[in-house]
C-alpha cells in the first residue's frame, strides 16, 4: 500500500492522538472518584457525630443531645441539628432549652489578635444569637454582632419554667480573654418592649408591668475595673423608672464576684405606689414623693437590696 506523504508543516494526527486517556475511562475514573469521595465523607461525618454524642452527652453536670451534626465544605462547617440542651446546666433538672440549629463554621482569618475567625450561629424559637469568636495562641476574643434574645430563652433557666420578664433584647459587645479571665471589652443590651408580666415573688403578688425601655451599656477601662455607663430601666412615663451608672470593680479569680458600685435615681408612679403599697416597707419613711436616690453596693452573684434616700 502506499504511504501517504507528510509535508514537513504537516502535523501527523497519529502522533497526538489519545492513547490512555479516553472519554469512556475518564468517565469511570470520575464516578470511581466521586464514589471514594463520598465514602470517605461519609465516614468523617459518621465519626465527628460518634464523638460529639459521647463527649456531649456524656457530660453529667451538663449534657446536650442532638439530632446529627452535617459537614459543610464551602467555607468549611458544621451543622448540630436540633440540639438540645439539659436543664441541668442551669441548676433546673426538670427543664430543657431545645434550639433549632446550631451552626460553626470559618469566617476568616484574624490579624489582631493572629488566628482564626469562626462564626457561630444559634437558633431558638425568636431567638437569633450570632458569635464571632477568635482562636489564637496568644489571646482569645468573641464578638457579638446581629444578636436578638427573645425573653422566653430564660424560662427553662427558671424552677418553674417561666421567665420573670418578657421583652426582645438586641445584644451587641466585644470580650478578650487571657487565661481564661476577661480582660478588656464592652457590652450593650437594649429593649423597646420591656415589661415584668404578673408573678409573686417571696409571697408579694405583682400585676404586669409594661417599662418599655430597658438598657445596659458597659466597658472595660482596664482590667480591674469596668465602666458601667448606662443602666435604665422604664421612661418617664412608665409606672417605675430607674436610671443608674458607676463602677464594677472586677474580681479576677471570680468574675460574678465583683462588687458593683453603683448610684442613681429611682422613681415610682403614684398609681405604683398605690398598687403596690407593700413598697412601702422598703422605702425611706420620711419620704413618700415617689423619687429617690439609689445606691447598689453588692456584687453580680447577689446585687443585694438597694439603698434609698
Amino acid at each position: 500500500m502506499k504511504k501517504r506523504k507528510i509535508q514537513y508543516n504537516e502535523i501527523n494526527e497519529e502522533n497526538y492522538a489519545p492513547i490512555f486517556w479516553t472519554k469512556s475511562r475518564l468517565i469511570i475514573i470520575g464516578l470511581f472518584i466521586l464514589f471514594i469521595g463520598f465514602l470517605a465523607n461519609f465516614s468523617i461525618e459518621d465519626r465527628i457525630n460518634k464523638t460529639l454524642q459521647n463527649i456531649l452527652g456524656s457530660n453529667a453536670s451538663c449534657p446536650i443531645l442532638f439530632e446529627r451534626a452535617e459537614l459543610g465544605y464551602f467555607l468549611p462547617k458544621i451543622t448540630v441539628k436540633k440540639p438540645i440542651i439539659s436543664g441541668a446546666c442551669f441548676g433546673q433538672y426538670n427543664n430543657q432549652l431545645a434550639m433549632k440549629d446550631l451552626k460553626i463554621s470559618f469566617h476568616s482569618p484574624s490579624f489582631y489578635p493572629l488566628g482564626l475567625r469562626l462564626h457561630i450561629e444559634a437558633v431558638s424559637n425568636k431567638t437569633k444569637i450570632s458569635l464571632y469568636p477568635v482562636v489564637s495562641l496568644f489571646s482569645h476574643s468573641i464578638k457579638i454582632e446581629n444578636t436578638i434574645i427573645d425573653s422566653q430563652f430564660f424560662a427553662p433557666m427558671t424552677k418553674n419554667n417561666l421567665s420573670p420578664i418578657s421583652g426582645n433584647f438586641s445584644v451587641e459587645g466585644f470580650f478578650e480573654f487571657k487565661s481564661g479571665t476577661i480582660v478588656d471589652g464592652e457590652i450593650d443590651i437594649a429593649s423597646k418592649n420591656f415589661s415584668v408580666p404578673s408573678q409573686n415573688i417571696q409571697g408579694f403578688e405583682l400585676t404586669k408591668m409594661n417599662l418599655q425601655e430597658f438598657r445596659i451599656s458597659a466597658k472595660f477601662v482596664d482590667s480591674t475595673d469596668i465602666n458601667v455607663e448606662k443602666i435604665q430601666i422604664g421612661t418617664r412615663v412608665s409606672p417605675v423608672e430607674m436610671n443608674l451608672k458607676g463602677k464594677i470593680k472586677v474580681s479576677a479569680g471570680d468574675f460574678l464576684g465583683s462588687k458593683l458600685i453603683l448610684d442613681g435615681k429611682l422613681r415610682l408612679s403614684p398609681v405604683t405606689l398605690t398598687t403596690f403599697a407593700f413598697l412601702k416597707l422598703f422605702l425611706p419613711p420620711d419620704n413618700t414623693s415617689g423619687n429617690y436616690l439609689m445606691k447598689l453596693n453588692g456584687t453580680l452573684r447577689s446585687p443585694g437590696a438597694p439603698k434609698l434616700l
